[in-house]
C-alpha cells in the first residue's frame, strides 16, 4: 500500500502539469481563435475533434434588477454573519496546497 506521502507527492506531480498544461490550452485556444477568425471560420471539424466559436450575449440589466442583486447578496452575508440559516449537511473534499518554495 501507498503511503500518505507518496500520494501527496504524486498528486503534487498532477497538479504542476495541470497548471502548465492549463497555460498551454490558453496560448492553443487563443492562436485557434484568431486563426478562425483570420479564415472567416465558426466551426472547424477533424479527426481530432470539433471547435467551434461561442458567442455569449453581455447582457446589461436595469437598476432596479442591479439594486435587488446587490440587496440579495447583502441580506445573504447578513444571515451568514447572524448564523440565520439551516446547516443542510456537509460535504467532504481534500484541499492540496502546493509546498511553500523557499527562495
Amino acid at each position: 500500500m501507498e503511503s500518505i506521502i507518496a500520494l501527496v507527492q504524486i498528486l503534487e506531480r498532477i497538479k504542476e502539469s495541470q497548471k502548465a498544461l492549463a497555460a498551454e490550452e490558453t496560448v492553443c485556444k487563443e492562436k485557434l481563435m484568431e486563426m478562425m477568425k483570420e479564415e472567416g471560420l465558426d466551426k472547424e471539424e477533424s479527426a481530432y475533434g470539433t471547435v467551434r466559436i461561442q458567442r455569449r450575449a453581455d447582457k446589461g440589466y436595469s437598476a432596479s434588477i442591479k439594486r435587488m442583486e446587490i440587496e440579495l447578496k447583502e441580506a445573504k452575508k447578513l444571515a451568514d454573519d447572524m448564523g440565520d440559516y439551516q446547516t443542510l449537511g456537509f460535504k467532504e473534499s481534500l484541499v492540496y496546497m502546493p509546498p511553500k518554495e523557499l527562495f
